[in-house]
């Protein structure tokens, strides 16, 4: 058996072997699995390899290992953002107070109920969620951080439909490599153009009054803060983000009128 390779003209010798422990055990949760790793030194005798004993892998020789094989890929330290709630499965939820944003309105012929505006407007406490492909965002009561248990309600903004997913148009969604970066994400939003409602059910998208002619009226005399009376809220919480099922949830939650 060979104990070295040659890779692109480079010659790499055997020293280490890696072995992985696999344990299967049906419970009554299921079928369980439990893993271990152990990580040895490898010898050699008359050109033939062996494997000496060997120790229980730590995460020390995880980071080692990882910096070895892939460089770039090496375990970091990175900066938290405080406005993070939570991350994985290839998601992002984070939150913003309430504030005023500088904030575009552009009219479309495909739409009557548009119109050419802008001005630094005030906007409700926000939770988003970037999925890496999409964008989606809710509304909430008050000004400090939210809780799992904080109920949301419809972002009063054009550009989003009723399920809170924004749509492109033909705004730029952050490059791959600042996908995690909560301010990219804002941009994304706030810095394209709000074109239309994307639905017309009446009190759907802001209670009690007409979405073209509130923020008309925003744009010309804009409040200290948004009135969160004004709001409507949805049958979510900031818990249910979490759920691995969120976006087939709320794919179901539609409204009249809806393009």
């Amino acid at each position: 058996m060979k104990t070295s390779v040659l890779v692109t003209g480079s010659q790499f010798e055997i020293t280490g072997a890696i072995l992985l422990y696999r344990q299967n055990l049906d419970s009554v949760y299921g079928r369980q699995s439990n893993a271990f790793a152990t990580i040895h030194a490898v010898s050699t005798d008359q050109q033939r390899p062996q494997i000496e004993a060997g120790r229980p892998m730590t995460e020390e020789d995880f980071a080692s290992l990882v910096a070895q094989l892939a460089p770039k890929s090496r375990p970091q330290v990175e900066w938290q953002d405080h406005s993070v709630l939570a991350k994985g499965l290839g998601r992002m939820i984070w939150w913003t107070p309430p504030m005023k944003r500088a904030m575009f309105f552009s009219a479309s012929k495909h739409n009557a109920r548009s119109f050419k505006g802008q001005a630094m407007c005030p906007v409700p406490g926000m939770v988003w969620q970037a999925t890496g492909t999409s964008l989606y965002v809710y509304a909430f009561e008050g000004d400090g951080m939210p809780t799992q248990e904080t109920p949301l309600f419809q972002a009063p903004l054009f550009n989003v439909w009723a399920c809170g997913q924004v749509c492109h148009g033909n705004a730029v969604a952050p490059v791959d490599a600042k996908k995690g970066e909560t301010r990219e994400w804002e941009k994304f939003l706030f810095g394209s153009r709000f074109t239309h409602p994307n639905f017309t059910e009446k009190d759907r998208l802001i209670l009690g009054e007409d979405p073209a002619v509130f923020w008309k009226k925003m744009i010309a005399r804009p409040t200290k803060s948004f009135p969160t009376k004004k709001l409507v809220k949805v049958d979510l919480k900031v818990g249910d983000l979490l759920a691995p099922d969120f976006t087939a949830r709320v794919s179901k939650m539609t409204a009249q009128g809806e393009f």
